[in-house]
């Protein structure tokens, strides 16, 4: 039986006569290059496909990664919210990032899927002898196929990216929990010093409890609180480093924030007078943008509310925050 015999034999049958009659027509002319020709048409329709599957899968993880990342980026209420730790704040940082870098994947991914169904229409388009003639043309490979598989080395090589990513995240997420875990154990301590006691604090209390935090964290302290004849500082102290901390506290019961006026005066004497290599200013409350523009043109180190609550109330070294934190004041 000959490949035209066995076609005919297995030819479907159509209600409409013309149908069954045309098709027989093709399958009488059919020879084997136009068989071999529909064959590998089909197959490599069937190979695109798949491809296509794969590269849609990976888009679809990639999005749901970047809305994870999106969702956790978005919740940082650290900045307003004195329940939360710096962990709270961290953990978007290190959503941010993640959601960054994903947008390109992402962007790079879709752009694959689009390239990709425009190589599937591009391939469905060759209809008949079309097909014989495409296979003399290229009788050891298809242009469409060697264009896709070059879209799924892509892929996987996109896939690779992202599991790094992703498995980065997970170490710096569980580094955080460990962090969240030690904040809350020093908050159900007697350590711990929550904003709404030091707001009720006096500002003799407020000096002390800022000496006393400085010696928490390791400093050696030389003056503790302010008085008749501290020279315009209420806290000095040494860094393990050497360094030397001129302190002074601006504690108050009203929401106004520190002005100017209060930094001038800080920068006046921590230097000039005092010969410190560090000058802060702490509050309970905020400061004023002029006052945060002077002490950063000034390199005074300005301490709000919201740095106080890391310090006194989540345990937080000072040390650590005047490293990593280059403006801690915030202004109103």
């Amino acid at each position: 039986m000959t490949h035209a015999d066995a076609l005919r034999a297995a030819a479907p049958v159509y209600k409409d006569e013309l149908l069954n009659e045309m098709l027989k027509r093709r399958i009488t002319v059919a020879d084997g290059e136009h068989l071999h020709a529909a064959v590998r048409w089909n197959n490599e329709d069937h190979l695109l496909e798949q491809a296509l599957l794969v590269l849609r899968a990976h888009c679809d993880s990639l999005e749901r990664e970047h809305h994870h990342a999106n969702r956790r980026a978005e919740h940082d209420p650290y900045v307003n919210d004195p329940e939360c730790t710096r962990t709270t704040a961290r953990c978007a940082r290190v959503a941010v990032r993640l959601r960054q870098l994903l947008v390109q994947e992402l962007a790079w991914a879709r752009e694959d899927v689009t390239e990709a169904e425009h190589l599937q229409q591009k391939l469905r388009s060759v209809h008949g002898a079309k097909r014989v003639e495409r296979y003399r043309r290229h009788p050891h490979s298809t242009p469409e196929l060697d264009a896709v598989a070059a879209l799924l080395r892509d892929q996987a090589e996109s896939a690779a990216r992202a599991g790094v990513l992703l498995a980065k995240d997970r170490d710096q997420l569980h580094a955080l929990a460990f962090e969240e875990e030690q904040a809350q154990v020093f908050l159900a301590s007697p350590a711990s010093t929550s904003l709404s006691q030091i707001r009720a604090m006096s500002p003799h209390q407020f000096e002390r409890l800022i000496s006393d935090l400085v010696a928490r964290d390791g400093l050696d302290v030389n003056q503790r609180h302010g008085g008749p004849h501290d020279g315009g500082i209420d806290v000095i102290a040494t860094t393990p480093g050497g360094d030397k901390l001129a302190v002074q506290c601006k504690h108050t019961t009203k929401d106004a924030p520190v002005g100017i006026a209060a930094i001038r005066e800080l920068n006046g004497i921590a230097g000039p007078v005092h010969h410190a290599d560090i000058a802060i200013l702490i509050t309970n409350s905020t400061f004023s943008k002029p006052a945060a523009k002077f002490a950063q043109q000034q390199h005074i180190t300005l301490l709000s509310w919201s740095v106080l609550v890391r310090w006194a109330t989540w345990g937080e070294s000072l040390l650590d925050i005047l490293e990593l934190e280059e403006n801690a004041g915030l202004a109103a």
